[in-house]
């Protein structure tokens, strides 16, 4: 088996430990951003574009617009009521985050590498020795970003660790045969 890269990097949302509903044991699972698809009962819907984006929490907002005026990318519009956030001009630079004085817009999204997370994740590895859990890839779709995978895989591998999945399968034969033999536990998510 080929060694990790470590120094990999790829984007995610949300990092969870002490799960037990994500494969056997208790489990950390590493929550991948990027989803082909847009499901409408999508329990994570943060997920779905393959970037770091900006969330608006319209309850907090106090409508300053200092966003607005602050943004780089001018990726940021007002109506009365609300904001709307242009994902397709937003960089994902947090500036507006940042320096919200209500606090009212986050960050969905980080950019972490494979060696951030193992470390995270084998901190609990006496957890894992003793319920049959591990690592489990989730997201979003994590096969979205099949070299970061791969990588997180292989040096999931390198420390021992059981790994299990969370996918619905949609990506290309060739990605889909390049990652199935680093994991253990597989489960699939069917949509109809």
């Amino acid at each position: 088996m080929k060694k990790a890269d470590r120094n990999k990097t790829g984007i995610v949302f949300n990092v969870q430990k002490f799960s037990v509903n994500d494969g056997p044991g208790i489990r950390t699972v590493v929550f991948f951003k990027g989803c082909p698809l847009r499901c409408r009962w999508c329990s994570n819907p943060e997920s779905q574009l393959p970037k770091i984006q900006i969330l608006h929490d319209s309850k907090k907002c106090i409508h300053c617009l200092h966003c607005i005026q602050i943004c780089p990318a001018k990726a940021i519009t007002a109506t009365e009521k609300t904001l709307h956030i242009n994902s397709t001009l937003c960089t994902g630079c947090k500036t507006c985050a940042m320096q919200c004085p209500a606090k009212a817009l986050e960050t969905a999204g980080e950019v972490k590498s494979v060696n951030e997370i193992i470390n995270t994740v084998i901190q609990d590895r006496v957890f894992y020795e003793e319920s049959g859990g591990g690592i489990t890839l989730s997201g979003g779709e994590f096969l979205t970003q099949p070299d970061f995978a791969e990588e997180l895989l292989l040096a999931a591998k390198e420390e021992n660790l059981h790994t299990c999945c969370e996918t619905t399968g949609f990506a290309r034969v060739e990605i889909f045969d390049r990652i199935i033999p680093y994991i253990d536990y597989v489960l699939f998510d069917m949509k109809h």
